[in-house]
């Protein structure tokens, strides 16, 4: 009788995991919006730049990202330890902005040529550190995407 109720118990509990699995994976996802979206949600802006690659993969320097002179992207100086590359880039949001999340892909180029290593947030800034492995090929498109809070 024990073994009867242990089985049982097992199969309830198994039976309950993949409920839970087929519940949790019918959620839907939901990707941030790559664009300034109205009506969303009040004080809540989007970004999407790309970096132009004339300002990766060499010497340190930076840009505004929005029109109106708001939100600066500073690019450090590619730093080679062997054969290898490193960079950051930093994105500042513009004033009386603060951050809320970021994103950041790269698009095109050689496989393996550019290289995401980490990203950190702060309320502050958007940090993206690169990797150049060998320095060789073709760098793909590095792409930031930001969600932005006025207030």
């Amino acid at each position: 009788m024990n073994k009867l109720i242990a089985t049982s118990a097992a199969a309830i509990v198994a039976g309950g995991l993949i409920a839970g699995g087929a519940f949790a994976g019918s959620t839907t996802v939901q990707t941030m919006p790559v664009k300034n979206v109205t009506g969303v949600t009040a004080g809540v802006m989007y970004v999407q730049k790309a970096v132009p690659n004339a300002k990766l993969g060499g010497p340190a320097s930076s840009y505004f990202y929005l029109s109106n002179g708001g939100g600066k992207v500073s690019i450090s100086k590619l730093v080679t330890k062997g054969f290898d590359g490193t960079q950051t880039v930093t994105i500042t949001p513009p004033s009386g902005s603060t951050l809320i999340q970021g994103f950041a892909t790269i698009s095109g180029g050689d496989l393996g040529s550019m290289v995401i290593k980490s990203t950190q947030l702060t309320n502050s800034a958007y940090k993206i550190n690169l990797s150049f492995p060998g320095e060789q090929g073709r760098q793909g498109t590095l792409t930031f995407r930001l969600q932005l809070s006025n207030g």
